[in-house]
């Protein structure tokens, strides 16, 4: 880290939390409730993490093309196959929780569920299209703006 990162820590610390803030609260307008969407973004970024090691896809439009399709640090090695337990561990939720919230998203078209499979991210066009519609008009507007901040302060 540099001095600059040191020296600035409080105000990027602050544009951090304003983007997680802003990020959260309009997820939960998209996905429902906070259970819903944090759930659905512990399942999303384990279809991240799957795509990134099948298809070698690191950049926007390579993630995108599988993200309807394909079936941050974790201190174990990340299970191809997400269980409910699974879910719970890496999102720090109670499984009770967890089987509830996983029980509507499938019921809601986000998300399969299996024994055989686990839970997988299988939306629904819809709902894909969706997905995608937050991650262009939410996600990467706000990222990019936490970024360009960061940077002038680093």
């Amino acid at each position: 880290m540099t001095e600059l990162f040191f020296k600035n820590f409080g105000t990027i610390w602050e544009r951090f939390l304003n983007f997680e803030i802003n990020r959260s609260r309009e997820a939960i307008k998209y996905f429902g409730n906070t259970n819903s969407y944090f759930i659905l973004q512990t399942i999303a970024w384990h279809n991240i993490h799957i795509i990134q090691n099948e298809e070698g896809s690191k950049n926007y439009d390579g993630l995108k093309k599988h993200w309807g399709e394909s079936h941050l640090e974790f201190q174990q090695p990340i299970p191809t196959k997400l269980s409910i337990l699974t879910v719970s561990q890496i999102s720090g939720l109670d499984k009770e929780t967890c089987r509830r919230t996983i029980k509507k998203l499938v019921s809601d078209g986000w998300i399969t569920y299996t024994r055989s499979e686990g839970i997988r991210y299988y939306p629904t066009e819809k709902k894909n299209q969706l997905m995608i519609k937050f991650n262009e008009d939410v996600e990467l507007p706000l990222f990019l703006k936490l970024a360009t901040n960061i940077k002038k302060f680093t």
